[in-house]
């Protein structure tokens, strides 16, 4: 049971230490206290209870992964985002399908679930199980705004013991070229110290492809690294394990 403003990094975090686990880890919460007379705190823990010990009974789904069930979704923890401060259904993932609708029954989305035999009995090499347990909390996301220099804006954040920047672009990884706002000079200056910078978009879905503009390939000649759309939260609790585990890659 978790508060719902820190649930989605609480939930990416899990997914990424605890890698391999095979077992059903899920995080809950509510929008408003159990004391109180309309209160989704009830309903939240059962629909919880209900996910995690679903492999018990029929139809017997094991569910092998770290999840976040809210507002009747069981959602796949490292792609669950709080999208709502005031309505029950608060959490929603949008790059990847709710793994199970909960109403009069639960609905599961077999194939959206993590798991190690598929439907069609194929089966898949089960990762060992390998926490990580640390974590470097030196990291901060920056959202690339129009007309921001950022020399003034964030000036020399290495020097202030920030280790890892998660970089925030336009569209598929842009961002601007101005003798103004200097980006590039801005990161090769942060680079040459150490900082390690994963370039992600600010919009919630698609693809990032930073190579096809000038300022992106020059982003990646300078080292910052991309890869697959994660959400914020994932990409920050990924950025912090993998300074404290320097041989993971980003």
């Amino acid at each position: 049971v978790h508060g719902t403003d820190t649930m989605a990094y609480t939930a990416s975090a899990l997914s990424l230490m605890l890698s391999g686990f095979a077992k059903p880890i899920i995080v809950t919460g509510s929008q408003l206290p159990l004391s109180m007379p309309r209160s989704d705190a009830r309903q939240n823990l059962i629909d919880t209870i209900t996910c995690a010990t679903a492999g018990f009974s029929a139809p017997h789904i094991q569910l092998e992964e770290v999840a976040l069930c809210f507002g009747g979704v069981l959602l796949r923890g490292n792609r669950a985002r709080k999208t709502s401060a005031t309505i029950y259904s608060a959490f929603d993932s949008p790059t990847y399908p709710p793994l199970a609708r909960l109403g009069v029954g639960v609905e599961w989305r077999r194939r959206a679930l993590l798991q190690y035999e598929d439907t069609d009995g194929v089966t898949y090499t089960k990762r060992a199980y390998t926490p990580r347990l640390k974590l470097d909390p030196n990291v901060i996301r920056l959202p690339i705004v129009p007309g921001c220099d950022p020399k003034k804006v964030y000036g020399d954040l290495y020097a202030r013991g920030v280790r890892g920047i998660v970089l925030e672009a336009f569209g598929v990884g842009n961002m601007p070229w101005t003798k103004e706002t200097g980006w590039i000079p801005w990161l090769r200056s942060q680079r040459k110290q150490g900082m390690v910078i994963y370039l992600t978009s600010q919009c919630e879905s698609g693809e990032l492809h930073p190579e096809l503009y000038r300022t992106g390939s020059l982003a990646l000649e300078l080292g910052a690294v991309s890869g697959p759309m994660m959400t914020p939260e994932c990409a920050v609790v990924k950025l912090m394990l993998c300074l404290a585990h320097p041989n993971l890659p980003l």
